[in-house]
């Protein structure tokens, strides 16, 4: 799917995590999520971490989201483990 030029629904892996994003059914945000497995470990078992945080849809997050992947992706790693549902305005 692409959004402002940007293709958004995208499943890759970025600094050891395995990061999946797409525009969320609201709408209105980008699901950002990353998971970390184990070296050698299945991806088709639990991850190590599994770390969200949605984005709002607009020209900086979809930037965000496609264009500094890694930026985020270092970011998300850096949050602590704690299930609080994080969105992130850009500028």
């Amino acid at each position: 799917m692409s959004f402002g030029g940007y293709m958004m629904d995208f499943e890759k892996w970025c600094q050891g995590c395995l990061i999946r994003c797409f525009l969320w059914i609201d709408g209105k945000r980008i699901y950002f999520n990353a998971r970390y497995f184990a070296p050698g470990q299945s991806i088709n078992k639990s991850p190590v971490w599994d770390k969200t945080v949605y984005l709002m849809d607009d020209e900086q997050g979809q930037r965000l989201a496609y264009q500094f992947t890694d930026t985020l992706t270092n970011y998300v790693i850096s949050l602590p483990i704690d299930n609080k549902e994080r969105t992130i305005k850009v500028g």
